[in-house]
């Protein structure tokens, strides 16, 4: 019986690593993994100040078939080309139904700009509904601009995690070894 929970304990750490390195492989190709219908966002301007700036780190939250409000705070794929299709967080400031599409055009501004955001946002772009900040998100967010560099991601993420990964498989081919 211990063999056979000791293999399930190793199968068990070899799928939390490989969502780990899931994890890590979507937020270098800057796209956010959901975890339970929440994701965790860096904000990387000061474009919704007061409500959060540069360096927090926000929730937010997929919302499925949920109706959105003017006054709410969302997370969409921009379609401003200068984003090059970058998560963007801004506030809905309007929304209007086109009825020769059928589509709900919803029109967003962040809270520090002096502007209104000149792309349009479609329901199919958006990623979620602001929820909160992470408590101590600015330390985390130093900790991801450190991860930035090749070398300290090496160090902190990808050998631990290798080591680890190999250390597992060692272990559990010997149990398998062991049960035959």
């Amino acid at each position: 019986m211990k063999k056979i929970l000791s293999w399930i304990g190793n199968f068990i750490f070899i799928a939390i690593v490989l969502y780990l390195c899931y994890f890590i492989i979507a937020a270098a190709y800057h796209r956010a993994p959901s975890i339970f219908g929440y994701r965790m966002l860096r904000v990387i301007t000061d474009s919704m100040a007061p409500a959060f700036g540069k360096g927090d780190c926000i929730i937010i939250e997929e919302i499925g078939d949920k109706e959105l409000k003017e006054g709410d705070i969302i997370t969409f794929v921009s379609a401003d080309p200068a984003l090059e299709g970058a998560y963007n967080t801004h506030r809905v400031y309007d929304i209007v139904k086109d009825y020769t599409t059928g589509k709900t055009i919803y029109f967003t501004k962040g809270d520090g700009n002096a502007w209104t955001d000149e792309y349009t946002v479609l329901r199919d772009d958006i990623v979620g509904k602001y929820v909160g900040k992470v408590p101590y998100g600015n330390i985390l967010s130093r900790f991801l601009d450190k991860l930035a560099e090749q070398d300290f991601y090496f160090i902190v993420i990808i050998l631990p995690i290798v080591i680890c990964l190999t250390s597992c498989v060692v272990q559990l081919v010997r149990e398998i070894r062991r049960i035959r």
